[in-house]
């Protein structure tokens, strides 16, 4: 691209306009029309300064994020710092690009302002989650403190980090305690951080978790159970799993539902067809899409069931695998699943 580009200065010009939608939709061309290799970063850098919109700041951040030109970087970390007078979402969008970037130099001040129980937790909980962009720059024993701070949000970004470590490096010791955390999100992430160990010895906590008190931390257990019944099929208890097929959330009816489908030989059919009448549409998908992978153990009296669910159900979704499961169960190969486009226009 060359600078005289007339489309591109009609860019500039527009991006510096009176008007900010203006502005913003500019900045959307300047990236959407292939002109990152042109756009300065003191030109976004200026703008940066001029507006206190936090919709075109966080734009201008996002197009300073994808330029090719070396961005400002300490102008960015004189932002960063300046909590008096620039918003959490400006701090936290610029914390994000240094460790997008590894920009070295910023790391000491990173560092500080994360570890600081004065911040905003916001923004000490995205810096915290972005720590695994810094890769080597980053201490092991950094995360391990995060992971003990009082701010439980900061506490579960440590844990959505600690599960990008390679499986056989997780502290097990370290996570299982919070799987028994007084914040249901702290225990859900525990869970799954717990599921990338991928050791036995995670078993027992992950199956406990499907008796929580709180769906989404008896969802996550139930997603871990689809790992646990191929990595240690002999140890997980099958009762359990299907006592979970009745539970109050649809998520986790779901997910058991798949787990078997991994399992097809080891279940009992019964439990899978009583899930064809479920009142939520993706649990009748699950339940349909596991018998299909039951092959002749599928009783012939429930093949009339899925012709009727083929052409009749009130889901475009569960009526496309209903018919697919049907050629299955004949011996027929179904052609690609082609899930319906809902138009929202």
């Amino acid at each position: 691209m060359r600078r005289n580009d007339r489309f591109y200065l009609h860019l500039l010009e527009e991006a510096q306009s009176a008007d900010r939608e203006h502005r913003l939709k500019a900045l959307e061309d300047l990236s959407k029309h292939e002109y990152l290799d042109l756009v300065e970063a003191q030109f976004l850098l200026d703008r940066l300064n001029s507006t206190s919109s936090e919709r075109e700041q966080l734009a201008l951040l996002e197009l300073m994020s994808q330029i090719e030109a070396a961005l400002p970087i300490d102008a960015l970390m004189a932002i960063l710092e300046d909590w008096e007078s620039s918003g959490v979402f400006l701090r936290m969008e610029i914390a994000h690009i240094l460790a997008m970037k590894k920009a070295e130099e910023a790391l000491d001040l990173y560092l500080r302002i994360l570890l600081d129980a004065r911040e905003h937790p916001w923004l000490r909980e995205t810096m915290t989650g972005d720590l695994a962009l810094w890769g080597d720059y980053v201490s092991r024993e950094l995360l391990l403190t995060l992971l003990a701070d009082p701010q439980s949000a900061v506490c579960t970004a440590a844990l959505e980090v600690l599960r990008e470590w390679p499986s056989q490096t997780i502290p097990l010791e370290i996570v299982l305690p919070y799987c028994k955390h007084e914040k249901k999100y702290v225990r859900e992430e525990a869970i799954k951080t717990l599921t990338e160990t991928k050791q036995p010895v995670a078993i027992d906590p992950i199956l406990i978790a499907l008796h929580d008190p709180e769906p989404e931390v008896r969802a996550a257990a139930s997603h871990a159970c689809m790992s646990l019944v191929e990595w240690f099929p002999d140890l997980v208890p099958l009762e359990l799993l299907l006592a979970a097929l009745h539970d109050s959330y649809a998520a986790v009816r779901e997910d058991v539902l798949d787990a078997f489908g991994r399992i097809p030989l080891r279940i009992p059919v019964e439990p899978v067809i009583a899930a064809l009448t479920d009142p939520v549409s993706y649990v009748r998908c699950a339940a349909v899409e596991t018998l299909g992978l039951m092959n002749e153990r599928v009783p012939f009296s429930v093949y009339p069931v899925l012709q009727k669910m083929s052409g009749s159900d009130d889901s475009a979704h569960v009526r496309l695998r209903a018919t697919r499961t049907l050629l299955l169960l004949h011996g027929l190969d179904p052609p690609p699943l082609t899930l319906p486009v809902i138009d929202i226009t």
